[in-house]
């Protein structure tokens, strides 16, 4: 198991490469909402089969990677990056560190990439702020009940996030806003 200064060290690499190539990355505050959803949606299922949509150069996806590790449960993480030179980061990154068996890179568009994925209990959105609520319903029926949808940015209403919100709140839907700088919504299916 990898010792927690190796993952600070792979967590600021990634987030100094995502900084590098100009990419609005996630801030550490939502890296550490992300990780601890991740790391209970773990324990909660007994492995995690995730995605991350718009993984840039990978800062997002670390985290969600560190915590299938350290919840000592299965699991795996898509990170789908359209962008060819952030996704080339991605891939170097996974590679530089041997997490290929957590981190799967995908270059593509995360619309096209769900479909093919099996199994999803927790999805991260962080693609254009329009298709949030797309999205949504594209995956919203493959998340099991106690799988959870959290999304980046939600402090500020443009694009569909305000529409996402509202269609993440009903039903079997809960969302609350963690209120980190940009916010980041937790959407959990109860039913």
């Amino acid at each position: 198991m990898r010792k927690d200064s190796a993952w600070e060290s792979i967590i600021r690499e990634a987030y100094a490469a995502s900084r590098g190539l100009g990419i609005p990355t996630i801030g550490m505050d939502d890296g550490y909402v992300l990780y601890s959803t991740a790391f209970l949606v773990s324990l909660r299922f007994g492995r995690l089969k995730a995605m991350d949509a718009g993984a840039g150069a990978g800062f997002s996806t670390v985290w969600i990677a560190r915590a299938i590790l350290e919840s000592g449960i299965e699991g795996n993480v898509h990170a789908v990056e359209k962008t060819s030179q952030r996704f080339k980061s991605l891939k170097s990154l996974v590679a530089k560190h041997h997490l290929e068996g957590l981190i799967t890179p995908v270059n593509g568009d995360a619309f096209d990439h769900a479909g093919k994925v099996e199994e999803l209990n927790l999805v991260f959105i962080d693609i254009e702020k329009e298709q949030y609520l797309d999205f949504f319903r594209l995956i919203k029926s493959r998340i099991p009940r106690g799988g959870v949808v959290l999304a980046h940015n939600v402090n500020h209403p443009y694009g569909t996030v305000e529409v996402f919100l509202k269609e993440a709140s009903q039903g079997v839907w809960r969302t609350i806003i963690v209120p980190t700088q940009a916010g980041i919504s937790i959407s959990v299916k109860t039913g």
